[in-house]
């Protein structure tokens, strides 16, 4: 019976994962999509200008809200009727829209001062200000999602992102190609957008919503969120701190080529957020279920490890191929970063598997130090290496800023809640990732003829994925293989009903 139990709350996770897999999609598709007709419709210049605002805005829109949607997670399921849950959810989302008002004021009064910072004069005050109000109806639109996927709402998140996404299309190439408003066109499509799904999200969330400001529900949610703030402002920082250094060092350009890289990322980024996306409330429901969860979470850092590093692997097969649709020849520059970029994916995601020490004790302060400690690991190598390596020391600095994360965390959460991981396989599968995607990148740029070329990188993918698959230990893998059985059992179940 107990292992039904199990086995359906792991079917749960893998169908999560595929449903908003695709929620996560729809969401990025239109930035994939409409990346290609920004980097040719704006100079690399241009495009450097908009990593550069959006590293210093992120900072601030992680500020709208203040994590309360973390608290959210953490306490409507222990709620104990309906009304407790609609002052929860009002609270949190009356705050948000104080905290959206607050950073717009805050941009309108500092603009001048950002703008002279970063770019060393007044010209980007506007384009500034614009990108700070943008963060408001961005910040809700997420909210209103996040709170469809606690109610396992999965068909309206699908077609509310997708709505979303063809907004946003639209709007870009109606600003960007048609208009050629340039680089605010980018933000009054973000605007557009994102206002209007999150009006249709509340709309169908409106049950759960209620024109009154609880005070012991704010107390609760801030007594479990406010900690992880600063966590959160470290964990940008990681990111951040990259192309502000890049800026400061070279220029806006160089800016530009690193974003590509990070944008030819999306295949795995969505993977992993997919993962999260449906991992994250099913952690949190088996946080009072010690023995289980410690059965199941051994079980998961190795599905999402072999998952991840088998995607970044094939995604390095087709690199140059996807760069060249995603942007003109003159970005291909950058695409050496993409090997080491991809890696920091299994250990920006990895902390939602390895870490529910923090979540089960409270002490979420802790991830505040964490990263702390991560960031300042990360300012260190980009003060060394980014003057000297340009690109290169950028993107290591990232990814030695993000292990730093992930193993600091790891290391606390085992020491609050001790669990038997299979490190093993995790370190075996990061180095036979490391060195096929060192071989991928070593062939992509070589002047072998193209077919050769991408035969030498198929079969070094094959190697990852087949070794990785061989090496994985008996319950992942007589897990995978019930997922993808019972995967194509319902399919043709479905075929046969139809």
């Amino acid at each position: 019976m107990e292992k039904d139990e199990t086995n359906k709350q792991e079917s749960s996770v893998a169908r999560n994962v595929i449903i908003y897999g695709i929620g996560g999609v729809l969401s990025q598709a239109a930035g994939l999509i409409t990346l290609p007709l920004m980097t040719r419709s704006l100079s690399s210049l241009e495009y450097g200008s908009i990593e550069v605002i959006t590293a210093l805005t992120g900072y601030f829109n992680l500020l709208i809200g203040l994590n309360m949607m973390t608290g959210l997670y953490r306490f409507f399921f222990q709620a104990e009727d309906d009304r407790d849950r609609r002052e929860m959810v009002s609270t949190t989302f009356l705050f948000v829209g104080l905290c959206g008002a607050a950073v717009i004021l805050f941009s309108f009064l500092f603009g001048s001062y950002f703008s002279n910072s970063l770019f060393g004069d007044n010209t980007h005050i506007g384009l500034i200000r614009l990108a700070f109000t943008a963060l408001v109806p961005v910040a809700v639109y997420t909210y209103s999602l996040n709170l469809l996927r606690l109610e396992n709402k999965a068909l309206p998140y699908m077609i509310i992102a997708l709505t979303v996404s063809l907004l946003y299309m639209g709007s870009i190439i109606l600003f960007v190609a048609v208009l050629k408003v340039g680089i605010p066109g980018y933000y009054y499509s973000q605007i557009i957008s994102n206002t209007i799904g999150a009006v249709i999200a509340l709309f169908i969330s409106r049950e759960l919503l209620a024109p009154r400001f609880s005070m012991k529900w704010f107390k609760k949610l801030a007594r479990y969120s406010f900690p992880l703030v600063p966590g959160t402002l470290f964990g940008w920082s990681l990111s951040a701190n990259n192309r502000m250094f890049l800026n400061a060092s070279t220029t806006p350009v160089q800016v530009a080529y690193y974003g590509l890289a990070n944008k030819a990322t999306i295949v795995i980024t969505l993977a992993t957020q997919a993962f999260c996306n449906a991992w994250e409330p099913t952690m949190y429901s088996l946080l009072n279920q010690e023995e289980k969860i410690k059965r199941t979470l051994p079980t998961m850092l190795s599905l999402y490890t072999f998952g991840t590093l088998s995607i970044c692997t094939l995604v390095m097969t087709v690199a140059r191929e996807i760069f060249l649709f995603l942007a003109p020849p003159e970005y291909l520059a950058g695409i050496g970063l993409l090997g080491i970029m991809q890696l920091r994916w299994i250990f920006t995601m990895g902390v939602y598997v390895i870490d529910p020490g923090t979540a089960k004790s409270g002490k979420t302060w802790w991830v505040s130090v964490m990263l702390g400690l991560a960031v300042l690991v990360n300012l260190g190598a980009n003060a060394i290496l980014t003057p000297r390596l340009g690109l290169y020391g950028a993107v290591i600095s990232e990814l030695l800023g993000y292990v730093t994360a992930m193993c600091g965390r790891w290391i606390v959460s085992d020491r609050l809640f001790p669990i038997r991981w299979n490190f093993r396989y995790f370190m075996l599968m990061i180095m036979l990732y490391g060195a096929a995607a060192f071989g991928q990148t070593k062939i992509i740029l070589s002047d072998l003829p193209w077919l050769l070329s991408f035969l030498l990188r198929l079969l070094l993918a094959a190697v990852v994925i087949g070794g990785g698959y061989l090496m994985i230990d008996r319950d992942a893998k007589n897990t995978l293989k019930e997922i993808v059985g019972n995967t194509v059992s319902k399919l043709k179940k479905r075929k046969i009903s139809a």
